[in-house]
């Protein structure tokens, strides 16, 4: 137990907590995260590319290189979650990020710069979803799996503002003082939002609702025992890891891929398509699944990312195809952040969960850290449609451990809503 978990009285760490303010605090810093250090990139690689005369493959590799870094130190991060509070890293996180957004926009070359943008996804994951997930899990109790949906319903926007954003940003001041607007958004927005959290918790400020619990209101769920829970473990890292290749391929490429197709302008509205989509998809689960065990709800993320490639593949027309494609992109991605929380929890129990969170996130960074850049590799020399069929053969693979999950989990009578 945190020293904050210490501090939060017993009665109101598996209570009713009036959680909105700190859901709607972390919905505000993720939007700003995954949109300056995800989204951003693909629609700045023109800009940066021309500007160091490199090719953007070079600079999907350095994303690739960033991520895979990012997964080497989730499993530690998640351990300092656990020691001293997810608050209190998210606040470091919001500094080093900073700090590192305004360097890039002074880099003097392409080393420097390469440095940088690695260095910056390797501490990504302390302002990310994983560590917001573990704040929640801290200030929710048994709350947290409504909590995760409600704050992946924010965090939705990311993409639909960034992206245009963006594009608007470089084309008007270009990319250098982009990352410079990028770096204050963190550090006059997302520091000083951490740091209340991080009061917060220290002096045990979570408010139980008033009232009866209602007929919606979680119930603790029983760990898996320890033979099932190392199957259950590896085959949600195996399909979390699987899914994550096409889902950080597809969403990096997004705008490209629809690019491809001619659709030309058009591109970045249907892109914008995701954001609603996630959203949508989101507030399905919070208001409809919301008493689904979140391992039904992983099927259906993981199903949507090879029917997302699928819509592209089937001879559609391109306006159709190109919209269908980004909506189940948004589907798949949308839910997939919800269990990505949700479903550990489910499964293990909060003991340990954020370095659970951590070693699942290894997993996933092993295989899908460089999908941004085989992606861009296969597409220059094999095509974007065979690359397509690539992507859903692995997509159809990333379904499979979590069916034979739900096979054993239900003859051992174990899949009961969380």
């Amino acid at each position: 137990m945190t020293p904050e978990q210490a501090r939060i009285p017993v009665d109101q760490r598996h209570s009713d907590p009036r959680l909105w303010p700190v859901i709607l605090g972390l919905g505000l810093t993720q939007i700003i995260g995954y949109g300056t250090i995800y989204y951003a990139f693909a629609i700045m690689a023109p800009a940066v590319a021309a500007e160091f005369a490199t090719s953007q493959a070079v600079l999907f590799g350095l994303l690739s290189a960033g991520l895979f870094g990012a997964g080497l130190a989730a499993p530690r991060l998640g351990r300092m979650m656990d020691l001293y509070g997810a608050p209190r890293i998210m606040a470091v996180g919001s500094a080093a990020v900073a700090a590192l957004l305004a360097a890039l926009a002074l880099a003097p070359g392409f080393v420097v710069y390469a440095t940088l943008m690695v260095a910056l996804q390797a501490v990504s994951g302390a302002v990310l979803y994983n560590a917001a997930f573990a704040t929640l899990a801290l200030f929710g109790g048994t709350r947290a799996r409504r909590a995760i949906t409600h704050l992946t319903l924010i965090a939705g926007f990311a993409s639909t503002l960034f992206w245009p954003l963006t594009g608007y940003l470089v084309d008007a001041m270009g990319f250098r003082a982009t990352f410079g607007l990028f770096a204050a958004l963190h550090l006059g927005l997302a520091l000083p939002v951490h740091l209340l959290l991080v009061r917060a918790a220290g002096r045990g400020a979570v408010n139980p609702l008033s009232g009866k619990p209602g007929p919606h209101t979680p119930v603790r769920f029983t760990p898996l025992a320890a033979d099932l829970a190392r199957f259950a473990f590896g085959a949600i890292a195996l399909s979390f890891a699987l899914s994550g290749m096409v889902m950080a391929a597809l969403g990096v490429h997004l705008v490209p891929v629809l690019q491809a197709m001619d659709l030309g302008a058009a591109a970045y509205l249907i892109s914008m398509l995701m954001g609603p989509a996630q959203v949508l998809i989101r507030l399905t689960d919070a208001l409809l699944w919301r008493d689904r065990h979140p391992l039904q709800v992983a099927l259906i993320s993981a199903t949507a990312f090879p029917v997302a490639v699928l819509m592209l593949l089937l001879g559609l027309p391109a306006l159709a195809a190109g919209c269908l494609f980004a909506l189940m992109v948004g589907v798949g991605g949308g839910l997939s952040s919800i269990v990505q929380g949700a479903l550990p929890l489910a499964l293990f129990g909060a003991a340990n969960y954020g370095v659970r969170l951590g070693r699942l996130a290894a997993a996933r960074a092993s295989f899908g850290a460089g999908a941004p850049f085989l992606f861009a590799y296969s597409v220059q020399h094999l095509g974007t449609r065979p690359t397509l069929w690539l992507s859903l053969a692995v997509g159809v693979l990333a379904t499979v451990p979590l069916m034979a999950l739900t096979l054993r989990l239900r003859r051992a009578g174990a899949l009961t809503p969380l």
